[in-house]
């Protein structure tokens, strides 16, 4: 089975599980998975895995996303979206670039966050957005977010660096608040992912050493065996590495205190 990593720009108006069928029929695989779901209208990066490769999607997922949205003042819907529905409007919404600028910056650092009630968050097992769909009350607890940077990129447009687990929807409803309006994001595009960027799509396989800026410790034959059956092998260095045999990159074990604790095989 081939095993790898490859690079989607995913358009608005497909779901990101829609996104992966073309990777499925193109390495005729059923195992892929992908770090970084999007909304539908949502466009930009996702992160697919291949095999076994998908095991390193949790530490791509884990790392920072960077992202552009447009910022549209003046009303409030329930998906916090343009498209949605809407719930309130406000005719004297517009503000001047300074203003949106101080309370853009106002925004760096932990942050609490509600969720949008048109999220996959589970409330009781169920998707909140399901909840929501029903016509259910579905009521979200507010969650830390940090966000690394904020500014605008364009009169309405906005460039976000920020932790996992940010909603953009939910920054763009809590900016127009502080404004003392309403607002919705709409044209959210993912742009990075770490340092894994939207540019770096590609219909290719990618190996994992081509991601991830991990030192890879090189093994003979016989550590090599012990790593693959789940054995910590010595070593010098910390962190999480790549296991090579014959320049092969066959495991990622974890670093510590001298050994190399095995994580997976790939």
């Amino acid at each position: 089975m081939n095993s790898g990593l490859t690079i989607i720009d995913k358009p608005p108006g497909i779901t990101s599980f829609k996104a992966l069928f073309a990777i499925k029929k193109r390495f005729n695989t059923k195992r892929v998975g992908h770090a970084g779901t999007l909304d539908l209208s949502a466009s930009g990066l996702i992160v697919a895995a291949i095999g076994k490769c998908t095991r390193l999607l949790p530490y791509i997922e884990a790392q920072d996303k960077t992202y552009s949205f447009d910022l549209h003042l003046g009303i409030l819907t329930d998906t916090l979206e343009p498209t949605g529905n809407i719930l309130k409007r406000d005719g004297n919404a517009a503000r001047t670039a300074e203003d949106i600028d101080k309370v853009l910056q106002t925004f760096i650092g932990e942050i609490e966050q509600v969720p949008p009630m048109f999220s996959a968050i589970k409330i009781n097992g169920k998707r909140a957005s399901d909840l929501a769909l029903k016509g259910l009350d579905v009521e979200l607890k507010s969650r830390k977010v940090f966000i690394h940077e904020l500014r605008r990129i364009g009169e309405s447009s906005i460039y976000c660096k920020c932790s996992k687990g940010t909603y953009i929807r939910s920054l763009a409803r809590d900016i127009a608040e502080k404004l003392g309006t309403y607002g919705v994001a709409g044209n959210i595009r993912r742009l990075a992912i770490g340092g894994i960027s939207v540019e770096q799509a590609c219909d290719r396989l990618i190996s994992p050493q081509e991601l991830f800026n991990w030192q890879i410790v090189n093994v003979g034959e016989g550590d090599a065996k012990k790593i693959l059956n789940g054995m910590p092998v010595q070593v010098a260095g910390e962190n999480l590495v790549f296991i090579a045999q014959d320049g092969k990159i066959i495991a990622v074990a974890e670093a510590q205190n001298g050994w190399l604790i095995p994580k997976f095989q790939l």
